[in-house]
């Protein structure tokens, strides 16, 4: 029991702060529907992995990290809908897909429902590896297209003209985004763990000012939001993943009143 405490704890605070540092991206882009649209398309992956026999592991990886790569054709101006409507149509496939797999299942979907609320059943070593390599790896792509990803943050039509390669940042940013949804997703679950990317960063951007502030509040609040619900959902058996909705959505409610309250006191 003790290990598995561990491995608990272990699990929620990588997770959290991969998911963290990720929403602090998503959000400062302003397109936290993307985030949707990739935690379902990871969780299509992991149901159809399932029904086809497949490997639950790299099927929701792969199909997550095309799927969000195709998200990157849908490009602002370019286009004579909305890119939001183009995101809406897509999510909305990927709704119909998650719940026509789990209608094409036989016997127990016990398993396809803890990926729709998350589960602390889900969290093994193999899965704790998993997720740490998949969190190093966005760390060490944002250190090394810093630059990139801030012009990314203003506007991707600037981004484009300064002659930053912004189409290939752009995609291989959405593909870690699938990766990280895709590998997170058993322990937060495919409904809940949006909340985990838009919470804590809307949190930091709520009481910090300079970029790196940002990015470091996010992972903190990440981190924390994850950890404190899997410790609630583990002593009080309840869902994981609406456990860290409910921690992650408190976090942000004192943040913003911390920001309206400092406004009158300064």
């Amino acid at each position: 029991m003790d290990s598995f405490f561990f491995l608990v704890i272990l699990a929620g605070a990588i997770a959290g702060a991969s998911t963290g540092l990720l929403g602090a991206y998503v959000v400062g882009m302003r397109m936290p529907f993307i985030g949707i649209c990739i935690s379902h398309s990871a969780m299509v992956g992991t149901i159809y992995s399932i029904l086809l026999g497949v490997n639950p592991v790299w099927g929701p990886v792969i199909f997550s990290a095309l799927s969000s790569m195709s998200l990157g054709m849908v490009r602002p101006g370019r286009s004579r809908i909305d890119a939001n409507v183009a995101l809406a149509i897509f999510f909305n496939l990927m709704l119909g897909l998650t719940f026509l797999g789990i209608g094409l299942m036989h016997g127990s979907r016990s398993e396809v429902l803890g990926l729709l609320w998350g589960s602390l059943l889900f969290v093994k070593k193999s899965s704790v590896v998993v997720i740490t390599i998949s969190g190093l790896v966005f760390a060490v792509f944002a250190a090394l297209f810093n630059k990139e990803l801030k012009v990314l943050l203003f506007s991707r039509t600037i981004a484009s003209a300064t002659g930053v390669h912004e189409s290939f940042v752009y995609c291989f940013f959405l593909a870690l985004c699938g990766l990280i949804l895709a590998v997170n997703l058993p322990l937060v679950g495919g409904l809940m763990i949006f909340s985990l990317i838009t919470c804590p960063a809307a949190a930091a951007y709520q009481i910090c000012k300079g970029h790196r502030s940002v990015i470091v509040m996010a992972t903190v609040f990440g981190m924390a939001s994850a950890v404190i619900g899997f410790l609630v959902s583990y002593y009080l058996d309840l869902p994981t993943g609406a456990c860290i909705v409910i921690v992650s959505a408190t976090i942000f409610a004192v943040s913003a009143l911390y920001r309206t309250f400092r406004g009158q006191w300064s």
